[in-house]
């Protein structure tokens, strides 16, 4: 019986799969499509988005989200979606310690025409959210003109 050298391939790979586990499911949990929204009816009650309807680019497009916790209860998490993008969870904030209301302000990268849904998930388990539509349009610069 000879020795081989253990390759570093496959001590690395022993050593991440424990970690690589719980990264997929994430990734797989992350991917929800527009349908799946939908299908949540979630109650649009406290939550109003500032997303505009027309963005020239999709490259930094604002959103702007206020989100008030319906009495007694408090928000815990916030995530937004961009069912179109590859990576549909562009944001997900989890407050440090849960809050009645919750405002914030920042820029999506969009992949195209979608609705864009803000979701949050308060004290209790139940969620709330709503979406506004924009649609992505093309600089007339392309062509070369």
């Amino acid at each position: 019986m000879t020795n081989r050298p253990v390759r570093r391939r496959t001590c690395l790979a022993l050593a991440a799969s424990p970690l690589l586990a719980p990264l997929l499911a994430q990734a797989q949990i992350a991917n929800v499509t527009g349908d799946d929204l939908k299908a949540m009816n979630l109650k649009a009650a406290g939550v109003t988005l500032d997303f505009p309807s027309l963005a020239d680019t999709g490259f930094a497009v604002p959103i702007h989200a206020d989100i008030v916790a319906p009495a007694g209860l408090k928000i815990e998490t916030i995530e937004v979606f961009l069912p179109a993008n590859p990576n549909t969870r562009a944001v997900r904030l989890r407050l440090p310690q849960p809050l009645a209301s919750y405002t914030f302000s920042t820029r999506l990268r969009l992949a195209g025409s979608q609705d864009a849904w803000v979701v949050a998930t308060l004290s209790d388990g139940s969620r709330i959210g709503a979406s506004a539509p924009t649609v992505v349009t093309s600089s007339a610069c392309f062509d070369g003109s």
